[in-house]
């Protein structure tokens, strides 16, 4: 057992004392700062532009005005002030909401500001060309085929892009204010190729608002009861709700949305865990046997000992790599009030299932990496093992939605895939029953019994094997052997 204990400190040292480990756990950090500084630097870009002339045909005779009056300085004006207020209300709310101080609500606001006006900026090149009503089908097919030949691109010298040319058609027909049998007909839109799928949602959000305006005023009803548009979108708003769960210690924020994602978070730092360490554990195993080191380390222990040190070392710097990551998560959720969201058992939990997972796929990759000599010959053999961990990665949500389910409770006691499906269902808001989760952990560690027998058999043959790399039959008659 102590030569075990010095093997396992000898790899764990010569993995968290490297530069490559430390950079490799700050990076994450790193990454993150990086980012938000390049959101940072990039929020002065501004988005696509178009300038020039939207032509208007109104064959209702209620909504050309509506449109025109949208798209003058004054309506542009009064578009973002709406917006704005829109924007501030939800904006305060989901800030209250995570308890942020007041000076990180006023740069919060000066970032949403600058977002809306650089968001509502691309439609202030746009003028509005108001046409006849009874505008003949030759007048609109000239306009149509004027618009596919237009380069919305175009620049006119210095001056700049062109704004003298017709760069959309927008026709209202009657039906579109007026009810018909069929409910209210649509309007009719035309661009230029390569126009922006923003622009032309904004522009369709303008028109849309004067049509509706012009529906109420067109409706006897509603005027019957003196109120305007305004009045009328301002009572359907649809109210906030101040969300909030009943715990043992009084009411606490409800996540949300952010509830949802703990399952996830949780699996993802099993997984970040687990692979992190298998794979140095596999990278060391075959730098250590194609240098022939491992010939010299094995005339001073058995090569049970040696794997056996090898695994429990690489399993000390996963579990490091675990505790300081989720430790960060969690303090996080501390930090924002959302400390509810995670159950202490829970954590417990994750260390637990760690262990499991990460003996099964460790003994999996260290009697990989006895087999082989270099990195590219092990893929071929490491597939199933990807196929067993990125499975419950791809099953996350059905399985979080519904933790209780057939398939869920299946998958929690298959080898290799219930210790991240437990914990998937350990977190979600559903948890699994005691005898289920004791059960669990029964058949992984019967599963990880397992994946140590044969790799201790795999690896006492392997380790000193050259030559062709062996395929999985080649394996199971080294257990045979052995």
């Amino acid at each position: 057992m102590i030569r075990v204990l010095q093997v396992a400190m000898r790899e764990f040292a010569s993995t968290v004392l490297t530069k490559g480990f430390l950079i490799g756990v700050i990076l994450t950090p790193i990454i993150i700062v990086v980012a938000v500084g390049a959101i940072a630097l990039t929020k002065n870009l501004k988005g696509p532009q178009l300038a020039g002339r939207l032509a208007v045909i109104d064959r209702s005779g209620a909504v050309a005005e509506g449109v025109a009056r949208r798209f003058t300085p004054e309506g542009d004006a009064a578009e973002r002030e709406e917006a704005r207020k829109a924007i501030g209300a939800a904006a305060e709310g989901a800030m209250d909401r995570f308890a942020v101080d007041e000076t990180q609500k006023a740069m919060a606001r000066g970032m949403i500001d600058a977002e809306l006006e650089k968001a509502l900026d691309i439609l202030s090149g746009l003028s509005v060309d108001i046409l006849p009503e009874g505008t003949d089908e030759a007048t609109v097919q000239r306009i149509k085929d004027e618009l596919g030949r237009t380069n919305v691109h175009e620049k006119d010298g210095d001056a700049g892009t062109r704004t003298d040319r017709t760069v959309g058609l927008i026709i209202v027909p009657r039906e579109a204010v007026i009810r018909g049998e069929g409910g209210f007909g649509q309007i009719e839109t035309f661009w230029p190729d390569k126009v922006d799928f923003e622009i032309r949602q904004r522009v369709h959000r303008r028109v849309g608002d004067a049509v509706i305006d012009a529906r109420i005023a067109a409706d006897p009803r509603l005027t019957a009861t003196g109120l305007n548009s305004g009045d009328l979108r301002r009572i359907l708003d649809r109210p906030a709700a101040a969300d909030k769960v009943m715990t043992a210690r009084g009411e606490k924020r409800s996540g949300g949305e952010l509830a949802l994602m703990i399952p996830a978070g949780f699996m993802l730092l099993l997984m970040i865990a687990v692979m992190s360490s298998g794979q140095m554990l596999l990278t060391t195993t075959i730098e250590e046997k194609s240098s022939r080191v491992m010939e010299v380390l094995l005339s001073a222990v058995s090569p049970l000992q040696l794997m056996l040190g090898k695994i429990i070392g690489q399993m000390c710097v996963g579990l490091l790599m675990l505790v300081l990551y989720s430790g960060m998560a969690i303090a996080a959720l501390i930090f924002f009030s959302f400390g509810h969201l995670v159950d202490p058992f829970a954590v417990v939990y994750l260390v637990i299932f760690f262990l499991i997972a990460y003996f099964i796929v460790g003994s999996m990759f260290a009697a990989i990496g006895s087999a082989v000599t270099e990195l590219r010959e092990a893929q071929t053999l490491m597939t199933p093992v990807m196929l067993v961990i990125m499975l419950p990665w791809l099953l996350w949500l059905p399985i979080s939605r519904a933790p209780g389910s057939m398939l869920s409770q299946v998958l929690s006691f298959v080898p290799g895939l219930n210790p991240f499906v437990m914990v998937i269902r350990i977190t979600s808001s559903e948890p699994p029953p005691l005898w289920q989760t004791i059960a669990a952990i029964g058949v992984g560690l019967a599963t990880a019994a397992f994946c140590a027998w044969f790799s201790a058999k795999v690896f006492r043959v392997g380790v000193l094997m050259y030559g062709k790399p062996p395929d999985l039959r080649t394996l199971v008659r080294w257990v045979r052997m052995a």
